[in-house]
């Protein structure tokens, strides 16, 4: 396993969808009916990332699952020893192309003084491939936008 950040999606599909609340529910695209799972699940990520910052383990996990009815549900936990950060964060929104998943949702049970419970938080990941020739899988810090 790598020290670096690692992520895993199930097949990924283009879903032109962006994280709207309102209108009517998303129907996956005719060519894309027939890899809808049982449970309607049209495109997921989860995955986790470790990193050491100032001698302090950097944590993030995440899973996400897209449904053909436009819901998008999972979690987020984020820990950060070195600043003293942890959260929550409950998703209702992702945007899956090719091997990169954006993720965003609502932070929920925040301690520290970085993040603020009720604001939405988002981040990306790219899955770039297994074995030892690929590249490291690409996974940011999380971005905080203002209170909803």
């Amino acid at each position: 396993m790598h020290s670096r950040a690692l992520a895993r999606f199930a097949p990924l599909m283009v879903i032109a969808a962006g994280c709207e609340t309102a209108g009517p529910p998303l129907e996956p695209p005719t060519d894309l009916a027939a890899n809808v799972t049982p449970a309607g699940v049209i495109a997921s990520a989860s995955g986790s990332a470790h990193r050491i910052r100032s001698d302090e383990i950097w944590v993030l996990s995440f899973n996400a699952e897209k449904r053909a009815d436009g819901t998008t549900t999972g979690q987020v936990r984020m820990d950060r020893k070195d600043v003293n950060v942890s959260l929550n964060i409950d998703v209702t929104c992702m945007s899956v192309s090719g091997n990169i998943a954006w993720i965003a949702g609502i932070i929920r049970n925040q301690s520290g003084n970085i993040a603020i419970d009720g604001t939405i938080s988002y981040f990306y990941v790219i899955d770039n491939g297994e074995g030892s020739d690929a590249p490291p899988d690409v996974a940011p810090w999380l971005r905080r936008t203002f209170p909803l």
